[in-house]
């Protein structure tokens, strides 16, 4: 994938991720705990007729830490692709002092927010992907699973279930043998956190990226969730990185396992009917 010459092509990968991020728009979609929360919007250059489809990124973390710039490279190729492609901010304990819970929460209002606003916005409130990377997939995955926790003066009749999920090195299970048991404020409520204890028929389509050297988050993890979701007859794949670490998708990282990756979300958008079938399209920007 091939971005416009600009100043910046010979910063370091992050600060180029960072310069991306200032070509899109923001606005506040959430005012918690004393913070406004942001998302950025890239839309296509070319607007369709029909409501567009979204993707809704949101950054790796360990519910901690982590760069909101991390996904606007995806944004940029998928906005380009005819999607309306968005990386959401969520507080994390670093800069808020929050725990698991409130992340999770804010994932349930972003999607809330999307489906609240889709009109103004373009979009088709039922052709919304959530996407995200470690931590950052647990709680749109999360969305899309558990019953909460929810901001109490949240419009619940909303569903904050996206239409499909595309997850990164994903935290799946916050069980004492997981990851992430400590963080949560008590046992039980990372037990109510655990995904694999909400595995059930009738999930959004699931796509899992995952190297299969992940010191972090075990590959074995999500191969084992992937299995439980099709013997509930969820349509679930993944797709196995040989030899790689946890954050082998990033742009930063590697360019040709960035594009891999890629180009595998794009496959599966046209599979779920999210984007068109448009090789043109496609080769403009390899």
């Amino acid at each position: 994938m091939d971005f416009p010459e600009t100043s910046h092509d010979k910063l370091p990968p992050i600060d180029r991720n960072r310069e991306l991020l200032k070509t899109a728009r923001s606005e506040v979609y959430k005012k918690a705990g004393g913070a406004d929360l942001n998302v950025y919007i890239w839309e296509p250059e070319k607007t369709p007729a029909y409501p567009k489809s979204a993707v809704a990124f949101f950054f790796s973390s360990g519910w901690d830490s982590g760069q909101l710039s991390q996904f606007a490279p995806h944004c940029v190729y998928l906005a380009s692709r005819g999607m309306t492609a968005m990386a959401f901010d969520y507080r994390v304990s670093s800069r808020h002092g929050t725990t698991p819970l409130e992340a999770m929460a804010d994932a349930r209002s972003a999607i809330r927010w999307l489906r609240q606003n889709a009109s103004d916005l373009g979009i088709n409130p039922g052709k919304i992907v959530g996407s995200g990377g470690s931590g950052g997939a647990h709680i749109i995955a999360g969305a899309a699973m558990l019953q909460g926790p929810d901001e109490p003066a949240e419009d619940l009749s909303i569903s904050c279930a996206p239409n499909a999920l595309v997850l990164f090195s994903p935290v799946l299970d916050t069980s004492k043998k997981g990851f992430g048991h400590d963080r949560f404020p008590t046992p039980e409520l990372a037990k109510q956190s655990n995904l694999f204890n909400a595995i059930q028929r009738g999930l959004p389509p699931l796509l899992v990226f995952h190297g299969t050297t992940d010191r972090v988050v075990p590959y074995e993890t999500s191969e084992l969730f992937v299995r439980k979701m099709k013997k509930k007859k969820n349509a679930a794949e993944i797709m196995a990185f040989e030899g790689q670490g946890h954050g082998f998708f990033n742009l930063n990282v590697s360019f040709e396992l960035y594009q891999g990756t890629l180009m595998a979300m794009d496959d599966f958008f046209i599979a779920q009917g999210f984007i068109e079938n448009d090789p043109e399209s496609r080769m403009e920007v390899l």
